[in-house]
């Protein structure tokens, strides 16, 4: 498991609400679009793509016309997520 990925969206709350959002997306979305769907600023937004794209978990597509920036998430995001998800359900039946 990726223990560190997983402590760090534990730890971010904004981070994790971008991730959902462009998991729940059917397409790549733009940090204007993150921001109307999670109702966080898009300096925050940004920030946050920032950090999640050092740890791999999303990825930049600029398209031919490069007027906007394009960002999806990774097979490594995805997996994080599911045992992000997996490990809130076991802590649930725990409590």
């Amino acid at each position: 498991m990726l223990w560190k990925e997983v402590s760090f969206l534990l730890r971010s709350s904004l981070s994790r609400k971008i991730l959902d959002c462009l998991n729940s997306s059917q397409h790549p979305l733009t940090v204007l679009e993150i921001a109307k769907k999670t109702d966080i600023a898009r300096s925050n937004v940004s920030t946050k793509l920032c950090e999640l794209r050092k740890r791999k978990l999303v990825v930049c597509i600029n398209p031919k016309d490069k007027k906007f920036r394009f960002y999806k998430l990774t097979r490594k995001g995805r997996v994080v997520l599911k045992q992000l998800n997996k490990y809130e359900k076991l802590n649930k039946r725990g409590q």
